[in-house]
């Protein structure tokens, strides 16, 4: 029981006389499937087990902060992170930091108890309905697959009076497909990591996997245009607005005095609202608690384009002297950082299709290379994998090549319509998004 191995970790900084301590347990159970070409190359279940124990030393105003993650748990590798992360935590020092006291929680559902009953049989029904629906597009041949199933159980304890665990089960599906026409090649890879069974929606993925495929086969350059129209589809907006926003909108960037955004000033355009839920249904960050063990929350921080409120993990709370909004996300070293949970961005009243028929010229955004903005700046430029580019209202023809450059403070700015349809991606459920006044170069 993952329970033991926390009192394990625990006793031994008791026999120590560690006063302050935390300990962030991680067991994982993974399912997975991989394909060669449409064969199973390979199956297997993995068991992953994390732990991170954080101590603090205090001293005046400052607190040392030691943190260090393992994975074994022999009482001489335990005793051996224990003392390290004491060292640390006398040289570490910073501001004042203490652990989180004992909280209401809201209670959320966030494990599929079909799966948990039965990982295997739903991975491999999963992996054959993917199979059989790639196997209907004739032209197309499956190159690479992998399929997981994650059963992911958090605990938190610390020396406050925290005792808290979580269950997480979740989708990771990577899938390359390739479509060949007169000795070119054509291919659309893959990635997500999925929550909800329903959120897979099988058919229809595969057969965007397919249209991208195929489509690259007669895709051309972007032509140039320094004043763009450009739709974002959910899985590409969250690579340009979570970074940037989040970051902006976080109290380390206002304790800094490095964020653009200021309470109750217009930082968007007033179609934009756009809301940190952290008990958001179906989200992939979803759960009662942050990675400290502050409640998740609702904070709808910018509110038809006005900055309403910030966001604030348990260390820039203390030194704003208000309460965490449940914003400290641990990271895959195992310290925290102060982000955001969940975006959503509130849906508009307009059909997707009709907003491409409102665009003269421009270009819809399919994927990119790598949309990486500077968190700072907002700034960023990237390569198009796969899009279209429109012109009176429709797709004339899939472009690929050529740049994307802007600055998501600007473009969040100049949005111009926002669709009635929005999905997941990743930690966000956004709509599909036009902006005006970006740049495309071919």
């Amino acid at each position: 029981m993952s329970k033991d191995k926390i009192e394990l970790i625990e006793k031994s900084l008791n026999l120590k006389k560690i006063e302050e301590y935390e300990i962030y347990l991680m067991d994982t159970m993974i399912y997975e499937t991989e394909f060669i070409k449409s064969e199973i190359a390979s199956e297997r279940e993995v068991n992953k087990l994390e732990y991170v124990i954080r101590i603090l030393s205090q001293k005046g105003k400052e607190t040392g902060i030691g943190i260090v993650k393992g994975n074994s748990l022999e009482l001489k590798d335990i005793d051996k992170n224990i003392e390290t992360c004491v060292l640390l935590s006398k040289h570490n020092m910073s501001s004042k930091y203490f652990f989180p006291e004992s909280n209401s929680l809201s209670m959320v559902k966030t494990a599929d108890e079909k799966i948990l009953r039965d990982p295997n049989g739903i991975k491999n029904d999963t992996c054959a309905e993917i199979n059989s629906e790639i196997k209907e597009h004739k032209e197309l041949m499956l190159t690479f697959g992998r399929f997981r199933i994650h059963i992911q159980t958090n605990f938190l304890k610390n020396s406050s009076g925290l005792n808290l665990d979580a269950l997480k089960t979740f989708f990771y599906i990577e899938f390359a497909l390739k479509a060949q026409k007169n000795g070119n090649l054509g291919e659309s890879w893959e990635i997500d990591y999925i929550k909800e069974r329903e959120h897979l929606n099988i058919k229809k993925r595969v057969d965007k996997w397919a249209r991208i495929a195929k489509d690259t086969l007669r895709a051309k350059n972007p032509p140039s245009n320094s004043n763009a129209i450009v739709v974002f589809p959910p899985n590409v907006l969250k690579n340009a607005i979570n970074p940037v926003v989040g970051f902006h909108a976080s109290g380390r960037a206002y304790h800094e005095k490095v964020s653009s955004f200021k309470i109750n000033q217009k930082v968007a355009s007033e179609k934009l609202t756009i809301i940190d839920n952290g008990l958001l249904e179906g989200g992939l960050m979803t759960n009662s608690w942050d990675g400290e063990g502050n409640p998740h929350q609702i904070t709808k921080f910018i509110d038809s384009g006005i900055c309403k409120e910030r966001l604030f993990d348990q260390k820039y709370a203390i030194l704003g002297k208000i309460n965490s909004t449940g914003n400290g996300l641990r990271i895959s070293d195992g310290s925290v950082t102060n982000t955001i949970s969940n975006l959503q961005i509130l849906p508009g009243e307009i059909p997707i299709d009709e907003m491409i028929l409102n665009i003269k010229e421009g270009f819809y955004i399919e994927k990119c290379s790598w949309l990486s903005p500077d968190n700072f700046s907002g700034s960023f430029g990237t390569e198009i994998r796969n899009g279209y580019y429109i012109q009176n209202g429709e797709f004339r023809y899939p472009i690929k090549g050529g740049n994307l450059s802007g600055n998501v403070l600007e473009m969040i700015k100049n949005c111009q319509e926002i669709s009635k349809e929005n999905e997941f991606s990743l930690n966000s459920l956004f709509p599909y998004i036009s902006f005006k006044n970006l740049s495309v170069s071919s």
